[in-house]
């Protein structure tokens, strides 16, 4: 793995430790983890049939890293959360969502806190990552985008170590900071982030 640091900034109060298998140099470019794009399913032109390679890819990865995380003072049996997706959960197909389900299967693995129900999309937000989707509808990033657009259940994260997990971070976007941010607010102790690829730059 490797570790970067989100800096304090306007979505963020202070700065917060992140790790990272892969870089993300961009789709269908040499040594991408383009099983990302495909497990994303964005169209759903794939089954759960069709992603059964990239759910165990994802799987592995994250039973791999998780584990090393959760060996940090104080991370043992923390709760793990997901960031939610940009658009309402109820709008997804249970074949978009395979990211979030292979989580939660290595959290119970991992006998940790599975929170990644904690935190649910309930309005649409703009696709960050592809802003060319057809009716790609929703508010772009701002301070207190997660509160205003997520049910967010605060008992199961409240008072505990937290790390949040997400496929893909890219800097200067903030959606995630903010979700950081969100779990700071509502009563986290401390937040680690987790994901699976740190863009190298804001076009991924």
């Amino acid at each position: 793995m490797k570790v970067f640091i989100i800096k304090e900034n306007h979505y963020l109060n202070k700065d917060i430790v992140g790790f990272y298998r892969s870089d993300y140099v961009g789709y269908q470019k040499e040594g991408n983890p383009d099983f990302i794009n495909k497990l994303k399913n964005m169209t759903r032109v794939n089954g759960e049939l069709d992603l059964i390679e990239e759910f165990v890819t994802v799987a592995k990865i994250l039973t791999e890293d998780l584990g090393k995380l959760t060996n940090i003072p104080n991370y043992a049996g923390s709760a793990i959360c997901a960031v939610p997706r940009s658009k309402a959960d109820c709008s997804y197909h249970k074949s978009q969502l395979l990211f979030k389900k292979a989580l939660a299967s290595v959290a119970d693995s991992l006998n940790c806190e599975n929170c990644t129900d904690a935190i649910k999309r309930v309005s649409d937000t703009k696709t960050t990552h592809n802003w060319r989707l057809k009716n790609n509808k929703g508010s772009a990033p701002y301070k207190g985008i997660t509160k205003d657009t997520c049910k967010i259940n605060s008992k199961a994260f409240k008072e505990k170590n937290v790390i949040l997990v997400d496929d893909i971070y890219t800097d200067g976007v903030h959606v995630v900071d903010d979700c950081i941010q969100t779990l700071l607010d509502l009563g986290a102790k401390n937040v680690l982030l987790y994901v699976v690829a740190k863009t190298l730059n804001k076009s991924a």
